[in-house]
């Protein structure tokens, strides 16, 4: 009778924990400092109580991880079933909030029963499923496949028909989306854009695309890329913005520029142009050194969206370089490289494209925040996954990992 406890007890700690055991402890460590994060950066704001701060996102941890479970139990062929009507819903509400957003500033949020939900979020997660589906379905003769037609006219004249063909049956279904989403995303976040494209051109990479094709598909995002710059960068647009941002970025982050003024606070020295949040981001990092302050003992107040956006700077002014800094780093390289090995134990193309594009969009989105945060990349409006206060981004990026831990937990048992 003891076995038998015992036996269903293991059995059932082994369904709660199912899949990647090194992705789970690197989840739960996300998930503690997320906590301290949330906790910490309103400890010391008497507008606000930082213990229903604390509720709220504990809150979003448990819809989240609902949505892990949920996604962690479905098969992979529903997922192969529902991608287009998934990418639908993705940029129906992308339209939604486009439409109904009024004025040039960075609103990204669309209410859905009094709720803030972020489509670009969503739509994000729809892109690399519909990726994954496209790309594996064309595994087998992907070595002699062409996905761009060709730029030479020659090539048009002798055989059109052909390159209809490619434009037609291998262009527009696997680029097309991207292309789509990408122009919808440029004007309200260019960020996005960025994960949206690097992304999709890692998952071409590694799933044997024609390194010319790579090649144009570089070219024509760089002319886009560039061409959408020129069009929506004037003042007050959000492409506006980011030239701006692109303009008066300065990324010197290596000396240490910090003092104390007459009254007894710290400042850093502002670059010429230097935006606040860059600048309080700087001097977190500068006076958290090695060790940190500790846990809620920051000083630094005056640092904006020490939840969010800078979450990475406000961790290492108070864990430190060690406790904060490389902790971070190495954890999302534990994932990245965990979601390469799942994905090369994946029998089969669809549930391993679909693992290592999770993996690199969460990664991706984690380098960026931190990049920004130390001053090595111009503002974004990027969270740190699963560590930055809860929302839409807390609860899709839980709702990821789950699908990619359910793959890991089917490629264990087969």
């Amino acid at each position: 009778m003891a076995g038998s406890k015992d036996s269903g007890q293991n059995s059932l700690m082994g369904r709660i924990f199912a899949g990647d055991k090194v992705m789970w402890v690197a989840l739960v460590i996300l998930l503690i400092y997320s906590l301290f994060v949330v906790y910490s950066t309103t400890a010391y704001d008497l507008s606000v109580s930082a213990s229903q701060e604390l509720i709220r996102q504990i809150l979003f941890i448990c819809i989240g991880m609902t949505g892990f479970y949920i996604a962690q139990s479905c098969s992979i062929k529903f997922y192969k079933a529902v991608t287009v009507p998934f990418l639908l819903l993705a940029l129906t509400l992308t339209l939604i909030m486009i439409f109904a957003h009024q004025g040039s500033g960075a609103e990204r949020s669309l209410k859905i029963l009094g709720i803030d939900f972020q489509p670009f979020e969503f739509l994000k997660f729809a892109i690399i499923i519909n990726l994954a589906k496209q790309l594996s379905t064309r595994q087998k003769q992907m070595d002699s496949l062409s996905i761009i037609p060709s730029f030479r006219i020659s090539d048009w004249k002798e055989d059109s028909e052909k390159q209809l063909n490619i434009l037609y049956k291998q262009t527009l279904p696997i680029l097309g989306p991207i292309a789509l989403c990408c122009i919808l995303t440029v004007k309200f976040s260019n960020s996005t854009t960025l994960i949206i494209a690097t992304s999709s051109l890692a998952m071409m990479f590694l799933s044997r695309v024609n390194k010319n094709d790579l090649g144009k598909i570089i070219l024509l995002g760089m002319l886009v890329g560039g061409l959408a710059l020129a069009i929506y960068g004037k003042e007050g647009s959000r492409s506006g913005t980011a030239v701006s941002r692109i303009s008066s970025w300065s990324p010197i982050v290596l000396n240490k520029s910090v003092g104390v003024g007459s009254d007894g606070k710290e400042y850093y020295k502002r670059g010429e142009n230097e935006h606040d949040q860059t600048l309080y981001a700087k001097m977190s990092i500068a006076t958290g050194g090695l060790v940190g302050k500790g846990a809620g003992q920051s000083t630094n107040r005056y640092l904006a969206e020490a939840d969010k956006d800078m979450a990475y700077a406000f961790l290492i002014e108070e864990f430190g370089l060690l406790g904060g800094g490389l902790v971070m780093l190495f954890i999302f390289l534990v994932i990245f490289y965990r979601s390469i090995v799942i994905f090369q134990k994946c029998g089969m193309a669809f549930p391993g494209l679909l693992v290592l594009g999770i993996g690199t969009v969460i990664v991706l989105q984690a380098f960026l925040h931190m990049l920004v945060s130390v001053s090595l990349f111009p503002l974004t409006g990027q969270q740190l996954p699963i560590v930055s206060k809860g929302g839409t981004s807390l609860v899709l990026s839980l709702t990821m990992l789950g699908v990619l831990m359910g793959v890991s937990a089917k490629v264990e048992e087969s």
